[in-house]
């Protein structure tokens, strides 16, 4: 089977919504997106056509691999945000064509680092990534609870205050941390339209921070609570005390009935995860994330 890869630019959009529908025929958990939704996934991840791929086999489109590239702190940062191939074409090297002429890509745009996320069940996709040159960073987790909060997770209101600014704003933080899965980065949060949160000591100093975003119903109330980010600054003792209190003005208030949630926390932030395992929170999907120096 002779397999030739091109930019995903060439096809039109619908076109590109089939791959991906058909890329994730099967998948473990339903992925289908509709052309709207494709579309805004392109705007909120900064996923570029131009630099995404498409396979064919024999002539006939047969997978996909969607590419984002940012600086990020300094540095180009490359993420495969989705790889398929339609059911007909798998066992025949396709998703190897595709990551390998990604990389091709990285190296012609001069990227730093390549990243990407897969479920830890997907065990065929990550031997692949492996192959290609990809090694596991680290677990990520994502945590929700349905419903209102029993009461607030940090008790003492008297010693920090917070303050809502720009997810841009939270960038700038000299403790805030880039190297983290892209779909929880500043830059992503910002295009989402989430929110950013600034903890302060009482002498004004910021000691903490959180990107979060509110879903709200069609009929006006919030249906969805989702943090991104949430940390203490380096060496506080009470670092326990700062992340809690985050957590507490991200999910408030907790008498609402809603689906609160964290997207790709790393499973190495037990402060965040101990706060909310104490407030209910419990684990339904885990994921790896994959890096490759590309240079």
């Amino acid at each position: 089977m002779n397999i030739e890869v091109r930019r995903l630019s060439t096809r039109t959009f619908d076109e590109a919504v089939q791959l991906w529908n058909d890329g994730f025929h099967g998948y473990l958990v339903d992925m289908t997106l509709s052309l709207d939704r494709y579309l805004a996934r392109l705007v909120s991840e900064d996923l570029l056509l131009s630099r995404s791929l498409v396979a064919f086999c024999d002539g006939q489109p047969a997978g996909f691999l969607l590419n984002g590239i940012r600086d990020n702190a300094g540095r180009k940062i490359a993420w495969n945000g989705g790889t398929g191939v339609s059911p007909g074409f798998r066992g025949h090297g396709v998703g190897k064509a595709l990551v390998e002429a990604a990389i091709r890509v990285y190296k012609e745009e001069q990227v730093d680092h390549a990243t990407l996320e897969a479920l830890a069940d997907n065990k065929l996709a990550i031997a692949l990534y492996q192959k290609c040159g990809y090694e596991i960073t680290e677990r990520l987790v994502l945590l929700h609870r349905m419903g209102s909060l029993a009461a607030p997770i940090y008790n003492d209101q008297n010693h920090y205050s917070a303050r809502r600014v720009t997810p841009r704003e939270v960038g700038a933080v000299d403790f805030y941390r880039s190297q983290v899965a892209w779909q929880t980065q500043w830059q992503s949060v910002a295009a989402k339209s989430g929110e950013g949160l600034v903890v302060l000591d009482d002498h004004g100093v910021v000691v903490g921070y959180a990107l979060y975003k509110e879903t709200f119903l069609q009929d006006g109330p919030v249906g969805v609570i989702t943090l991104f980010q949430c940390e203490a600054k380096d060496g506080r003792e009470d670092a326990p005390e700062i992340v809690a209190f985050a957590v507490d003005h991200v999910y408030g208030p907790f008498d609402v009935a809603c689906r609160r949630s964290t997207s790709n926390l790393s499973e190495s932030n037990q402060r965040v995860r101990s706060c909310l395992e104490r407030a209910g929170f419990s684990t339904f999907v885990e994921q790896v994330h994959m890096s490759l120096n590309v240079r």
